[in-house]
């Protein structure tokens, strides 16, 4: 007589990804164990400290009512107008954005299943919200909502990706997952070209396992691999998320037979406040992201412009802003309002980020540090170049400059003048492990590694020069789930006398 053992499946990092992973493996049967690299205090990955936004394909309002009925003060409507965010607008987006180097069949996925994992997300106690920062606002008892990123996780400011990993970690624990703390993944174990298992830590335990799932982030968090792969000025960069994902997983895993993938020499990153140390848990807020450069101007500090700072919805583009700023002197930057915009950043866009105030273009650059000729000269090219008129709106771009500003273009007259003081705050990497759209590791001659799974900030393949606000999390969803899935499912054990 035999019977057929439940597989275990081995889950690497407890971040969105991992735990997405763990959830949808046990969902499907199988016995998991989830391996983090911290402690209980640092569990959520980067996720943690995100904006907790998903970006996902939708219909119209039913598809968004169907997932949430929560607003933020002041969104609620008797009627809501929302036009389709099509999947075929999704792929559109991401390959445009990514100059049509992204993995088709990996972007298509993502897009595809997005709408229906953040219902799947929603039913394990994720709780999202209609908010205001990304467009969305009530006009004459109707919420307007444009396309793409309209729902984030409930919390307060733009630092609430924490309230997404709490209920899904405690979900987790309900049905079942083992979660080892202080268990970084060391080595995939193989043999016979097949996974067996993995080996934790320094001390040489092993766990045998019938598929492993690596989980565990890019190598933001370490600074060789920054030096070696994004150039020597990102050495010191600071970091904005974990400071658990130094690559280890990724190199396990190209240890194990599988293949690079994506752009090794990128990596997303956004202007932050510098004051603010990088999180040494998930729940400290990381460096706050200092997204109002849109409705300013950003300088260096000769006070030269060096970016065209709207060149479309912040969201499509505060990743940029930090590899612009490590592009200037000494990797710095000053983002300069006047008073049409300086209380909306501050309500918005700042956090607890202190501004420089001053009366007067010379005493802003004196207190700022910048050579006050220049600073003046640059306002005042740029002043000049504003289309007329006092509004703050979409479709005002500048004439006749270098670098141009596409859109919200205002002048900068009305004193007192504010200035924030900003750097790069490195998220993750792009570059990592090849995979298919069920989460498969492949190796170099392109056939799935028997065992061997991937997904979330550890593949690459998806992100190049940049991406939509949202796709990341969404990325880590989709692919943590069906990575998961796919290891539970596909997966069969020897069987061993009952």
């Amino acid at each position: 007589m035999t019977k057929t053992r439940t597989p275990t499946i081995v889950v690497a990092g407890a971040g969105l990804t991992g735990l997405s992973a763990a959830v949808s493996a046990r969902e499907a049967g199988a016995r998991v164990v989830l391996l983090e690299k911290g402690s209980r205090r640092d569990v959520g990955g980067n996720a943690a400290f995100s904006g907790g936004l998903f970006l996902f394909r939708y219909d119209g309002p039913d598809d968004l009512t169907s997932i949430t009925q929560d607003f933020e003060p002041g969104m609620k409507a008797d009627r809501i107008e929302a036009p389709p965010y099509t999947r075929q607008a999704f792929v559109a987006e991401l390959m445009a954005m990514s100059g049509g180097r992204a993995e088709p069949r990996l972007v298509d996925t993502l897009a595809e299943r997005s709408l229906d994992t953040v219902r799947w997300l929603a039913a394990k106690g994720i709780r999202f919200t209609f908010n205001r920062t990304l467009g969305a606002e009530v006009r004459d008892g109707v919420l307007h909502i444009p396309p793409g990123q309209v729902l984030t996780c409930t919390g307060e400011g733009m630092s609430r990706g924490f309230e997404v990993i709490r209920p899904l970690l405690a979900h987790a624990e309900r049905i079942g997952v083992e979660i080892r703390w202080s268990a970084p993944l060391a080595e995939v174990l193989h043999t016979d070209g097949r996974v067996t298992g993995v080996a934790v830590g320094d001390s040489g335990q092993t766990l045998p396992a019938d598929a492993v799932v690596v989980a565990t982030g890019g190598f933001q968090a370490s600074r060789d691999q920054r030096r070696e792969h994004l150039g020597p000025q990102w050495e010191t960069v600071r970091l904005r998320g974990t400071r658990h994902a130094t690559g280890d997983g990724i190199q396990a895993a190209l240890r194990a037979g599988a293949d690079k993938a994506g752009t090794w020499s990128r990596c997303h990153s956004a202007a932050v406040d510098p004051t603010m140390p990088s999180p040494k848990s998930s729940t400290a807020a990381p460096p706050f992201p200092l997204h109002g450069f849109w409705l300013g101007v950003l300088v260096n500090r000769d006070g030269e412009r060096f970016v065209d700072e709207g060149p479309g919805p912040w969201v499509r583009n505060y990743s940029k802003m930090g590899k612009a700023i490590m592009r200037q002197p000494g990797c710095e930057a000053f983002e300069i309002f006047d008073q049409r915009t300086a209380a909306r950043v501050a309500d918005e866009f700042a956090g607890s980020a202190v501004p420089i105030v001053a009366d007067t273009v010379p005493e802003l650059a004196e207190r700022i540090g910048v050579p006050p000729d220049r600073l003046a000269r640059t306002l005042a090219t740029f002043n000049d170049a504003c289309p007329p008129g006092d509004d703050v709106s979409e479709d005002r771009g500048t004439a006749d400059i270098t670098p141009a500003k596409s859109r919200w273009a205002s002048p900068l007259d009305r004193p007192p003048f504010v200035a924030y003081h900003a750097v790069a705050g490195l998220t993750f990497t792009f570059g990592g492990i090849r995979i298919d759209p069920d989460g498969r590791a492949l190796g170099t001659d392109g056939a799935p590694v028997p065992g061997l799974y991937a997904a979330g900030e550890a593949v690459g393949g998806l992100f190049y020069g940049d991406y939509p606000g949202g796709a990341a999390l969404m990325r880590a969803a989709v692919f943590g789930r069906a990575a998961g899935h796919t290891a539970a499912t596909e997966t069969n054990p020897a069987p061993h006398p009952a």
